[in-house]
């Protein structure tokens, strides 16, 4: 076994250390970009009540759907390497458009102005994100993958560290108000304009490399063949499926938490600063985890006890919530939970995606990490929604989500087999 295969840190040499730096930035403004718009999304999602949210998560879902297959469309027509330039200033148009709406319209026209940035929102966090790693998987082989992705999300962290940095100092005012000042969201929304454009100077570099023989910079296909491929290729559906199912669990445990942490306070403040805490824990160890295990890990062990492990946690993460449905229970299985799919389990799949066809990793992940995943969330919310509907306690549907969270560990080992990991 060489020295590079079980070498904590992966070797890089001087060319790769310049363009690892290059793809480190890149993500950190695109998350930048996303996490100074969050709180804006989610103080709407707030005012809209919790059980509400299975109805926006369905209008998110229904939203996917009919961008995929216009997203697949066009890459099926314009030079691979166009497409960030694209799609990221198509989104800034759209992010010009809501802030003048919201600087002009009157008060009902806010109203619909917000319930429509919340979708959109929800679009533009997968998207932007999505279309990100469809850039780098192009770019890297699985090998390279493996040594680097980890390196690569931890500028994403720093750029989310950033982005709910300059929030919190621009969203100060909301707390104990009942409304978003007009300088905070006009203020976000500049923001993240300017980080989209550094994103797309630094996504320059990244000319996806032609992996398979007649490859042509067109992708080529039809606007129908992520959904086919779903239906059609093993390793496509079981990646599908597994997205489907972590995000269902996620959604699951956010709303238990959300109960929990609504018993332990009214005061809406007091929350804020909470979930405040949560994301200064879970950003560092997140870092730290992405900078120094996942690429260890990944080398090491393999993607396959990385995928697999997922239903221990949400097992350990629910019974956790049935025994001890405490504020201090809530703190420490988010903060697991999260630190494990961005620092550890986001890596991986990503790595995976790296052995996929051409137009695959273009379209079909894409697909799964925007409609599936948002059709898991309204699987989710509706799970809980119905189960608390028919007179079931909030804590009991623990019990109920444990089943799934085994399957999910047996669909880990299915995409494992569908996708041979090297």
């Amino acid at each position: 076994m060489n020295n590079n295969s079980v070498s904590f840190f992966p070797k890089i040499d001087k060319k790769e250390f310049f363009i690892l730096s290059k793809a480190f930035l890149f993500f950190f403004f695109v998350l930048a970009s996303w996490y100074a718009l969050r709180p804006v999304r989610n103080e709407l999602a707030v005012q809209g009540g919790i059980y509400n949210l299975p109805w926006l998560l369905m209008g998110v879902m229904l939203a996917m759907l009919i961008i995929n297959p216009i997203y697949s469309w066009l890459v099926s027509r314009i030079s691979q390497n166009k497409i960030i330039l694209y799609i990221y200033s198509f989104f800034i148009l759209n992010l010009i458009l809501f802030l003048t709406m919201w600087s002009f319209a009157g008060d009902e026209g806010r109203v619909w102005t917000g319930r429509a940035f919340y979708i959109w929102a929800n679009v533009y966090s997968f998207f932007v994100v999505s279309i990100f790693w469809v850039t780098m998987i192009n770019f890297f082989d699985h090998t390279d993958s493996k040594r680097f992705f980890g390196i690569i999300s931890a500028g994403g962290s720093l750029g989310a560290f950033f982005g709910s940095s300059v929030a919190r100092y621009f969203s100060t005012e909301i707390c104990g108000d009942t409304t978003i000042s007009d300088l905070g969201p006009m203020s976000l929304i500049i923001f993240s304009i300017f980080s989209l454009l550094f994103a797309i100077y630094f996504s320059s570099s990244f000319k996806a490399k032609q992996k398979e023989q007649n490859s042509s910079e067109e992708i080529g296909g039809s606007s129908l063949e992520a959904f086919q491929n779903i239906i059609k290729d093993p390793a496509i559906r079981n990646l599908g499926l597994y997205v489907i199912l972590f995000t269902m669990l996620m959604t699951i445990s956010w709303m238990i938490s959300l109960g929990i942490v609504q018993d332990w306070s009214q005061d809406p403040c007091e929350r804020t600063g909470f979930f405040a805490r949560i994301e200064q824990i879970v950003t560092p160890l997140t870092l730290l985890m992405q900078l120094f295990v996942a690429s260890f890990i990944l080398r090491r062990v393999g993607s396959t006890a990385v995928l697999t492990i997922y239903g221990l946690l949400f097992s350990i993460a629910f019974m956790a919530y049935a025994f001890y449905p405490t504020i201090t229970t809530v703190m420490m299985v988010v903060i697991s939970l999260r630190i494990f799919e961005y620092g550890l389990n986001k890596p991986t799949r990503e790595s995976i995606y790296t052995k996929l066809k051409q137009q695959d990793r273009y379209k079909s992940t894409v697909f799964i990490d925007t409609f599936l995943a948002r059709s898991g969330d309204v699987i989710g919310g509706w799970f809980v929604r119905g189960l608390v509907g028919t007179g079931i306690a909030v804590l009991s549907v623990t019990w109920a989500a444990l089943p799934f969270a085994m399957l999910i560990s047996f669909m880990g080992l299915q995409v494992s087999k569908a996708v041979e990991d090297e």
